[in-house]
């Protein structure tokens, strides 16, 4: 198959979220995007799945999939991006760990400048004076490890946060590890007394796999 999502081999892309006036919103049901019939038909049989009119393209299939959590298989540290970045129109000018500059910025290694505090990081971020969210995790699904590796991206900061935990026990183990991602809801109040929710990305459970567990999962 083409490189179709920006790395080799990898056979499409789950999402939750999408673009609503301007601004990310989460999505109850995961979005699978993918230009392989058999992914498509095989993650709907799995995760009560629809046909979605999402795809930008004929060659492209798309599907909602309706399931709480989707346990999936993160070979390696290689896999997992876990990083703050802003982009201009000139391309990537800014990422880091929220305290040193993360490669390919020029200052690797450097403090960042980020401010310490959570809320001033995440005001500037909504500004658009600072960096947001840039975490991707590239996995294999725990439930059909043989349809080969998809990856999934947020901008969600929860998100984030919690692939924080999933970064430093690959980086410690080498990997690979077993996890699940979930969708959690939010319920808030607004100041006119408006009651509203939103549903964002999580990463639960995580455990690392044996190499021996993981190989069976990988042939299966």
């Amino acid at each position: 198959m083409a490189q179709i999502y920006g790395r080799e081999k990898l056979v499409g892309q789950i999402t939750a979220e999408e673009w609503r006036t301007g601004r990310r919103a989460g999505l109850r049901p995961w979005l699978l995007t993918t230009k392989s019939r058999e992914v498509a038909e095989r993650a709907s049989g799995l995760y009560q799945g629809e046909v979605a009119c999402a795809a930008s393209g004929g060659d492209l299939h798309a599907r909602k999939l309706y399931a709480e959590g989707i346990a999936v298989i993160v070979a390696s540290v290689a896999n997992v991006r876990h990083r703050l970045a802003l982009e201009s129109e000139r391309g990537l000018v800014h990422a880091c760990d929220g305290s040193r500059s993360l490669p390919p910025m020029p200052d690797e290694g450097q403090p960042c400048g980020c401010p310490d505090d959570p809320f001033e990081r995440k005001a500037a971020a909504r500004a658009g004076a600072g960096p947001r969210p840039d975490a991707r995790v590239i996995f294999r699904l725990a439930a059909a490890p043989g349809l080969g590796e998809l990856s999934f991206q947020s901008s969600a900061w929860q998100f984030y946060e919690s692939l924080e935990s999933v970064s430093h026990k690959v980086k410690r183990t080498g990997g690979p590890v077993q996890m699940e991602l979930v969708l959690r809801e939010q319920r808030l109040a607004t100041r006119s007394g408006l009651d509203v929710s939103f549903a964002y990305p999580d990463v639960h459970s995580v455990r690392r796999l044996p190499v021996t567990q993981a190989g069976l999962h990988l042939a299966a």
